[in-house]
């Protein structure tokens, strides 16, 4: 993948609902191989940029855009940032868009179908195949959900439950019948495409340009964390939290760890080597029961400081 014969540079967003696995994915890519010389672009729903951390590419062209969506409050500056990567001597070979788990990908590819620079290449939204019947039960994530799967031109599912193979899959193309989906647990699934996305005229679902009804808040944990009261306590409130992840020391060891919760499924992986300060950042349903996790965080932070 690099500028095509009219000189023009291939974008390819990445998107998905919370905890699909989208800096996963891109990390795959970059280990399997993207041109040199790629700009990346990595958004966060929150205030601070748990995800960059995430991802393993590092030069001068990875930029951080953290306070909201990039196709929502962001929408102006990512074309301004995206025209400025185009004039520069040494223009991207590629241009990868990693979004929030909240973002609607179409208002990204609208900026590629009107820029006489950007082709865009693909729009790949990743699924967590263990939520597809939640996701759809639930209306107030069903919008956001089904709008990042018609913007797909490819869909990416993982985790799917074992014998439900079939029955998720056309749940899926029922939404979206133009996409291609594969099934990442299958080897070769998921490579990056060659080919440049069709245009398409379906009508789309769009996501209201304010993030309403969602709320990010990000703390700070100086203290070692007792893992397990942790855990106990942002399962009590999964009917509000939709994820959390962060940088964390857990009491039991001496390590600082990635910590990540989606749903009900939680994951501690050490983050050895990564220096920085320890933050746990929560995406949920606003309104008063999330505030009263953020308080009870707030509290087991300040419990668990060495007295």
């Amino acid at each position: 993948m690099s500028p095509n014969s009219h000189g023009k540079v291939p974008l390819t967003v990445i998107g998905g609902f919370l905890g699909a696995g989208k800096s996963s994915y891109l990390n795959g890519l970059i280990h399997r191989g993207i041109p040199e010389q790629s700009l990346i672009i990595v958004n966060d729903f929150g205030d601070i940029n748990i995800d960059v951390e995430l991802i393993e590419y590092h030069n001068d062209r990875m930029l951080q855009l953290s306070n909201g969506c990039i196709c929502c409050t962001l929408g102006g500056t990512l074309a301004e940032r995206l025209a400025k990567a185009m004039r520069l001597h040494s223009r991207p070979r590629a241009i990868f868009i990693e979004t929030s788990g909240i973002a609607d990908p179409a208002r990204i590819v609208d900026i590629a179908k009107v820029s006489a620079r950007l082709e865009l290449a693909e729009v790949v939204c990743l699924v967590d195949g263990g939520q597809i019947m939640r996701y759809q039960a639930d209306r107030f994530i069903e919008e956001t959900w089904c709008a990042q799967l018609h913007a797909a031109t490819r869909i990416l599912v993982n985790r799917l439950p074992c014998g439900e193979e079939e029955r998720l899959i056309q749940r899926l193309r029922d939404i979206n019948p133009t996409a291609r989906i594969e099934n990442m647990d299958r080897q070769g699934a998921g490579l990056m495409s060659s080919r440049s996305a069709a245009v398409d005229t379906r009508p789309r679902y769009r996501i209201p340009v304010a993030a309403g009804g969602w709320k990010s808040v990000s703390l700070s944990m100086h203290s070692p964390i007792d893992a397990k009261r942790l855990q106990d306590l942002l399962l009590g409130f999964r009917d509000v939290l939709l994820r959390a992840k962060g940088f964390l020391h857990r009491q039991d060891c001496s390590s600082r760890y990635l910590f990540q919760l989606s749903g009900e499924r939680v994951n501690w992986q050490p983050a050895s080597g990564k220096s920085g300060s320890c933050r746990l950042v929560c995406i949920g349903r606003s309104g008063e029961r999330f505030d009263r996790l953020v308080t009870e965080l707030q509290d087991l932070a300040r419990s668990e400081r060495p007295h």
